[in-house]
């Protein structure tokens, strides 16, 4: 049996024909998305997802309508999940593109969205194998901390990992600092200080990222919000991904650069425990 989706308010067969050829979501890459975790019939650091959204929205100069609110889209997420029959962990999809218009700039700037829902099987968190891509780097201008909807640089990226062996690829910004990978920010662990790129550099404003830095004073480490070089990486002696849907997973390596486990497990361990 198919899934619904949720498309401005209505359910629908997810196979349906519902993005007409003027979306300019589709010909511009004119919008944003969230994706979250749903789980025990809430979403996982909802606050910080809608923070995100919102203000995205709020740089990107769209119109909202007074009832296009926080509640407003989870109460559509919860329904869509109970509609689907969704129990147990489920991953969140919510789109919100620029309503159609006939030219290439908008009229009215009102927002559409859609809505999915699949439920997450279970996963592992087998440490990670990392490349860094060099083909194309991010900039790291206003759109940067935003998930909008043109994720070109990291699809190639992600493909070029791919073919070459990898788990996934870091990415890198215009200056050549390290940001990011490709759909997870990062995090280099040296004694008891967390090094994480600044978001001037570029990366996505993770709200798992917000949700560890909020957390890690808490277990007695500090934290260095600084630009990465490709060389401190040989300096490391562990790292690990953040993800909103997978949570933390450790780093095996990037590329010959080998991270000794042991010293990053209870770390990992506890931060995946304490996530509220």
């Amino acid at each position: 049996m198919s899934l619904s989706i949720n498309y401005n308010g209505n359910f629908l067969d997810s196979n349906s024909d519902v993005v007409p050829v003027s979306n300019r979501s589709l010909r511009y890459g004119d919008g944003l998305f969230e994706t979250m975790r749903w789980e025990n019939g809430r979403i996982r650091l909802e606050a910080f997802h809608f923070d995100r959204l919102f203000l995205g929205l709020k740089i990107l100069g769209f119109a909202l309508p007074a009832h296009f609110t926080a509640d407003f889209l989870s109460g559509q997420i919860r329904e869509l999940c109970e509609e689907n029959n969704h129990r147990s962990a489920t991953r969140i999809r919510l789109n919100v593109y620029r309503e159609e218009s006939p030219g290439y700039l908008p009229l009215k700037n009102r927002p559409g969205f859609i809505i999915e829902s699949t439920e997450i099987p279970e996963q592992d968190q087998h440490p990670v194998n990392l490349t860094i891509y060099h083909d194309e780097k991010k900039s790291t201008g206003i759109l940067s901390n935003l998930k909008t909807n043109n994720y070109l640089l990291f699809i190639m990226a992600a493909g070029y990992a791919k073919q070459n062996g990898f788990t996934d690829a870091l990415i890198l910004n215009v200056q050549d600092n390290i940001c990011e990978a490709t759909s997870s920010n990062i995090f280099f662990l040296k004694g008891k200080v967390v090094y994480t790129p600044p978001l001037s550099d570029g990366c996505v404003a993770g709200v798992m990222r917000r949700e560890i830095l909020r957390l890690l004073p808490q277990l007695g480490f500090s934290i260095n919000e600084s630009s990465l070089k490709q060389e401190m990486l040989f300096d490391m002696k562990g790292g690990f991904l953040s993800n909103a849907i997978r949570g933390i997973q450790p780093i095996h390596n990037v590329n010959e650069k080998v991270y000794p486990q042991k010293i990053l497990s209870s770390l990992v361990r506890s931060l995946n425990k304490n996530i509220s």
